[in-house]
């Protein structure tokens, strides 16, 4: 199974990740509800960067008591009609990573949309072991 993972030392903070997330996922460019977390700013030392990314835990899955989300052949889905709003899998992601929205959640569906976009392959789906 891979998951999507974050290589800070070659992040440039661009958040162009965040964008092409919600481009594909949301069909708009909102990086309010990219569903992975990377911030950036600069101190003394230069600039630093911290992200967190799904790491395919499946805690949200076991959250869920209305099965929306669902883990099939590595990767998560989300049912729509499923969903009743109940946020359990916000609360729950241990990587802060899920998205509530106006209507039901975002989640990390690997769709790969980062990996695409990243210009310093700071971003890159890699084998997991579970």
């Amino acid at each position: 199974m891979k998951a999507l993972f974050f290589h800070a030392e070659k992040c440039i903070g661009c958040k162009l990740c965040h964008l092409a997330c919600t481009a594909q996922n949301e069909g708009e460019f909102n990086p309010r509800l990219a569903r992975l977390k990377i911030t950036s700013h600069y101190n003394r030392e230069g600039l630093v960067v911290k992200g967190q990314t799904c790491d395919l835990c499946l805690s949200c899955v076991e959250a869920c008591p209305v099965d929306a989300i669902v883990e099939k052949n590595g990767r998560l889905s989300f049912v729509e009609e499923l969903c009743t709003d109940c946020a359990l899998c916000v609360d729950i992601c241990p990587n802060d990573v899920i998205v509530k929205k106006e209507k039901g959640i975002g989640v990390c569906v690997q769709c790969r949309s980062c990996t695409n976009w990243c210009p310093t392959e700071a971003l890159t789906f890699e084998e997991v072991s579970k």
